[in-house]
């Protein structure tokens, strides 16, 4: 555990974290009782003495998991990991928020900026790994991204991010809307 609580102590941006609270094993029992879950050790772990964390801006997750091909990224950008403590990142409020929007066997568990989610898988084939949720993805939007909790956090890498530029970004206009624009330049 050394090791993984090393890798948080680097990646979690403790200038935004305005308290540092430890939890008992009591606190997560009884989340795990009123949600019928088991949580793994790694996550638990980090819950007990982290949580309610926004990652460093310079840091990405990257998956070591290929993604298929829809998926243009292979780096995200992570905003928060939600915890115990009763602010905007509480784990609870987030579980009552998206219970009827994810399936179900996933537990929201942090956020990446646009609405996207990294979720914990909580029974199953699917119990204790890690998966992205993509929102707006119309037909599958639920991708493995890591083995575990742990495996996730070790794969967060520090980095520049990738500044927007005519050639990096691509758009797709529509056909109308692509006439318009350009019959607007004409004149």
């Amino acid at each position: 555990m050394e090791q993984f609580k090393k890798k948080l102590e680097e990646i979690i941006d403790f200038d935004i974290k305005e308290k540092e609270v430890t939890w008992g094993n009591d606190s997560i029992k009884k989340l795990e009782e009123k949600y019928k879950l088991k949580l793994p050790q790694d996550y638990v772990f980090y819950l007990q003495h982290f949580g309610n964390d926004y990652i460093r801006e310079d840091y990405r997750f990257i998956s070591t998991i290929e993604l298929p091909q829809k998926i243009k990224q292979t780096q995200f950008e992570i905003d928060s990991i939600y915890g115990l403590d009763n602010d905007e990142n509480k784990l609870e409020n987030k579980i009552k928020f998206y219970k009827d929007i994810l399936p179900a066997d996933l537990l929201p568990i942090a956020d990446l900026p646009g609405g996207d989610l990294v979720c914990l898988g909580k029974r199953d084939d699917k119990q204790n790994k890690i998966y992205i949720w993509f929102h707006e993805m119309s037909g599958e939007n639920v991708y493995l991204v890591a083995e575990s909790f742990e495996n996730f956090i070790k794969n967060f890498k520090r980095g520049k991010a990738e500044k927007n530029t005519l050639d990096n970004v691509k758009m797709k206009l529509s056909g109308k809307l692509n006439d318009f624009l350009s019959n607007a330049s004409k004149k």
